[in-house]
């Protein structure tokens, strides 16, 4: 008689029995806003004091201490990128997903590194509805929606590099993703010294048009914000008005230097 042998669990699925869906996670990529969570939970004792879990981009998996790890690139296409240059952060890198027990979440697994965790495409797909992926950042938020987190924060993610079309690209797709998660009500903390979501701009400057109005928002307890608009006495210049227009100027005020951290 013939018997069902059970099927033997996934990766994923074990990881999925391994970490219990967290409430707070917060994503850490390589960018100088980093900076700013290093000092947070150096000063409240430890990442266990600020959120639930912490997922880290890429190298960040051998540099801080991260509950789970989000490197999308297939290590095959790595192991050539480290094959061509042994001395490379890529090479270094490898060295240590060869042994991390994991999980690392990845695009596709690799027999000599135990730790990795396919990422569950076809399932993200078909519950967020949306095909739309440019950067590992990208992926992290939008499994967070998929497993049902409520707060969000990232640090790191602040897309500052030189060639403007290229850091525009990814941030685009990142705050999409931060889009969808805050319409489905989810938390969203991001540092002050970050260029997401404009972070690292006062309130007024997020407010394309209202040059000479100055905005004021009240919350309200029934979770609406009342808007306050004033009148500014004090007009820009010319010169001020045509810098805002100057796209020879890089976007992000992190590089550019137009902005004050």
């Amino acid at each position: 008689m013939h018997t069902d042998q059970p099927r033997e669990q996934t990766a994923y699925e074990a990881m999925v029995d391994a970490y219990p869906v967290p409430a707070h996670v917060t994503i850490l990529g390589l960018g100088p806003s980093l900076e700013q969570y290093v000092d947070i939970t150096k000063r409240l004792g430890g990442k266990h004091a600020y959120c639930d879990e912490v997922w880290g981009i890429n190298a960040l998996g051998g540099v801080l201490l991260c509950d789970r790890i989000f490197h999308m690139d297939d290590v095959r296409i790595q192991e050539l990128r480290a094959a061509a240059q042994p001395d490379s952060n890529i090479a270094r890198m490898l060295e240590w997903m060869r042994l991390h027990p994991g999980p690392i979440i990845t695009s596709r697994e690799h027999p000599d590194y135990p730790g990795l965790v396919a990422f569950p495409l076809q399932d993200v797909l078909n519950h967020l509805g949306q095909a739309y992926f440019n950067s590992t950042a990208a992926y992290a938020v939008a499994y967070a929606i998929f497993i049902g987190v409520s707060h969000i924060s990232i640090f790191g993610c602040d897309y500052t590099y030189p060639n403007s079309h290229d850091a525009e690209k990814g941030r685009g797709c990142l705050e999409f993703w931060l889009g969808i998660a805050s319409s489905r009500g989810i938390k969203l903390s991001l540092p002050k010294t970050s260029s997401l979501l404009d972070g690292i701009y006062p309130m007024q400057d997020r407010f394309y048009g209202y040059d000479t109005l100055a905005i004021t928002l009240r919350p309200q307890e029934s979770g609406k914000v009342e808007v306050d608009l004033q009148p500014i006495d004090t007009l820009p210049t010319a010169e001020e008005i045509e810098d805002k227009y100057d796209h020879s100027i890089h976007p992000n005020g992190l590089v550019s230097g137009k902005t004050t951290v």
